[in-house]
């Protein structure tokens, strides 16, 4: 496996983390549930945003007009291109991208673990 295939799998990785701790955790707080009862309970749905996330990552670079590809960080060093002027507004790039993905990555399988531990919710589920 090349350096750019690990970037992919690892952004991939982390933008499944992102969008499946954000829906965990608001999920846990809301229905009183915890993230291990929702991964037992939605294992299609979590299959289906993996799938939605992952195509979502690799298939818009098919047919774009600009000079990107499917690799991250070969958007490193461009600027004013349409639809990233306000990702460049906010100093948000594939290096930021890829460190909140595994800061997410860190963060679901810590608040598993602490679940485990305590054998209830961390963000409201099963007190």
């Amino acid at each position: 496996m090349n350096d750019e295939e690990r970037v992919m799998m690892e952004t991939i990785a982390g933008r499944c983390a992102m969008v499946g701790y954000a829906v965990g955790a608001s999920r846990e707080a809301t229905e009183a549930t915890t993230m291990a009862a929702q991964t037992q309970t939605g294992a299609i749905d979590i299959l289906v945003v993996v799938c939605v996330v992952a195509w979502a990552s690799v298939k818009p670079f098919e047919f774009n007009p600009q000079e990107y590809d499917r690799n991250p960080m070969n958007l490193k060093g461009k600027s004013g291109m349409s639809g990233f002027l306000a990702m460049e507004a906010l100093n948000l790039n594939c290096d930021v991208e890829r460190a909140h993905g595994r800061m997410a990555m860190v963060g679901f399988a810590g608040t598993a673990l602490i679940e485990l531990v305590l054998g209830r919710g961390v963000f409201g589920g099963g007190w």
